[in-house]
C-alpha cells in the first residue's frame, strides 16, 4: 500500500462516488476502483457497501477513514517540511564559550548577510559538549580552542591565540618572572574541565609544576575581577583584558621562559557530508576566520 492508496480512498469517501473522486484527482474511474478493490484484497476487508448507485461506507471503512486521514496528514507535514528544509536549509553552528563571545557574533554576522537563504542554529558550550554535539550528529560544524580529543573528529587550524598572566596593579609580584616564579603566586584560574585549564595543566605538568589556584571560577569575567582586586594573577587570552590593560586595571606580567599560545580549530565529523550550500558556507567560515577578515 502507498500513501496514493490512502488519497484515492479519501476522495472516495469525500464524494461517495468512484466516478467523482476520478475527476477530482485527473485520473480514470477503472483506476480509482483498481485502488479501492486492491486496498480491500491487501487486508481481506470490505470498505464499501453498494447501495443505490452510492458508496456507503461500512464500519470498518469508517474507522480506516479516520486513520488514513491522520496518515496522509502527517505525510503531507513531512512534505512540506522537507521541501521547506531544501528551499531554506538549516546550518547548525557550534562554539566554545571565548569564541562564542570574541568571533562567533562577526561570523554570524557575516553569514547573514551573504546568505539570506540559510537559517542558523548556534550552540555556545564548553568544548566538550560541543565536541559531543558534533559526534552525535547534532552539529554541522563547530569553532573550538584546542585540538579535538576525538579520533572521529576532523580539525582545521584557524587561529593561534596568546594568553597572558595578568594583576592588579597594586598586587605585590615583579613584572617580569620564570614560570615557576609566577606559579609560586596566587593563581586564578578556570575550571578543571575547561580547555583554557587544561591547556595550562599541561604546560604545568611539562615543567614539573604543582599548582593549587587561590581561586577557580567558569567565570572569564569573574577571574578578571578578583585580578582588579588584587587577589592573584590570572591567565587568560590576551583579547580578552583590552579595556582593563588599557585603563590601568589590570598589569601584563611578562614569563620570560614561556609562551601561552593555544590553537583555535574549525572541526567537524570525520564523515560528515555537506551539500553544496553548506559546503560553501563551511568553506567562508573557514577562510574568513582564518584570515582575521571579521
Amino acid at each position: 500500500m502507498t500513501i496514493r492508496h490512502l488519497k484515492v480512498f479519501i476522495c472516495v469517501c469525500k464524494h461517495e462516488n468512484m466516478t467523482k473522486a476520478a475527476e477530482e484527482l485527473f485520473i480514470a474511474q477503472p483506476a480509482v476502483s483498481n485502488t479501492i478493490s486492491e486496498i480491500e484484497k491487501n487486508y481481506n476487508i470490505k470498505l464499501f457497501e453498494r447501495i443505490n448507485k452510492r458508496l456507503l461506507l461500512t464500519d470498518e471503512g469508517k474507522a480506516l477513514l479516520i486513520k488514513a486521514q491522520e496518515a496522509v496528514s502527517a505525510f503531507d507535514a513531512f512534505e512540506e517540511q522537507a521541501l521547506n528544509a531544501s528551499k531554506k536549509p538549516l546550518l547548525k553552528i557550534g562554539s566554545s564559550l571565548t569564541i562564542g563571545k570574541q568571533k562567533l557574533p562577526w561570523l554570524l554576522r557575516n553569514l547573514k548577510e551573504n546568505y539570506e537563504e540559510i537559517d542558523f542554529q548556534v550552540s555556545i558550550n564548553q568544548t566538550s559538549i560541543i565536541e559531543n554535539k558534533i559526534l552525535n550528529g547534532v552539529l554541522d560544524f563547530a569553532f573550538i580552542q584546542g585540538k579535538p580529543s576525538s579520533p572521529h573528529i576532523e580539525s582545521k587550524l584557524v587561529d593561534c591565540n596568546t594568553l597572558i598572566a595578568v594583576c592588579g596593579k597594586k598586587y605585590d609580584i615583579p613584572n617580569e618572572l620564570t614560570l615557576k616564579e609566577l606559579c609560586k603566586h596566587d593563581l586564578l584560574l578556570r575550571e578543571d574541565e575547561s580547555v583554557s585549564r587544561e591547556f595550562l595543566n599541561h604546560i604545568f605538568a611539562l615543567e614539573n609544576i604543582v599548582v593549587t589556584p587561590v581561586m577557580e571560577s567558569i567565570s572569564n569575567q569573574a577571574l578578571i575581577s578578583a585580578a582588579v582586586q588584587n587577589l592573584g594573577v590570572t591567565i587568560m587570552p590576551e583579547s580578552l583584558l583590552t579595556r582593563q590593560l588599557n585603563n590601568g586595571g589590570l598589569r601584563k606580567i611578562i614569563v620570560t621562559d614561556y609562551e601561552f599560545t593555544r590553537n583555535s580549530y574549525l572541526i567537524y565529523h570525520k564523515n560528515k557530508t555537506f551539500g553544496r550550500v553548506k559546503q560553501d558556507i563551511f568553506d567562508f567560515c573557514y577562510k574568513n576566520y582564518k584570515s582575521k577578515k571579521i
